[in-house]
């Protein structure tokens, strides 16, 4: 399992265009606030290497990370971008996280 306070380290290796907003320790929801938001940012400028890049760090820590950092994937990172997932960007994500993503969906419009 991917430690907590390794979070920062790892996403500002694998994306260095997040380092500045990723060096910031703290906890995941906070990290993961930062990864969203460079993510959204991708996703509006049609970064299609990045974005496949951001999605796959993205099913990485949601694959091993803590309990605490898989609910900050969905509740955080799924949500924060569900508005910006279009038919073309949303095949990007990882089999896992569009997987979560539907069971949130149908979740919610069960309600």
């Amino acid at each position: 399992m991917l430690p907590d306070a390794k979070i920062h380290l790892l996403l500002a290796q694998q994306i260095p265009g997040l380092q500045t907003e990723a060096d910031r320790i703290g906890a995941p929801a906070k990290i993961i606030q930062a990864f969203t938001a460079y993510t959204r940012r991708m996703i509006r400028n049609e970064e299609l290497p990045e974005i496949r890049k951001c999605f796959s760090m993205a099913g990485v820590l949601y694959k091993n990370g803590s309990h605490l950092l898989r609910n900050a994937i969905e509740s955080v990172f799924l949500y924060g971008l569900s508005p910006l997932l279009n038919a073309p960007v949303k095949s990007l994500l990882p089999v896992s996280l569009q997987n979560v993503r539907r069971q949130f969906i149908l979740n919610n419009t069960q309600c």
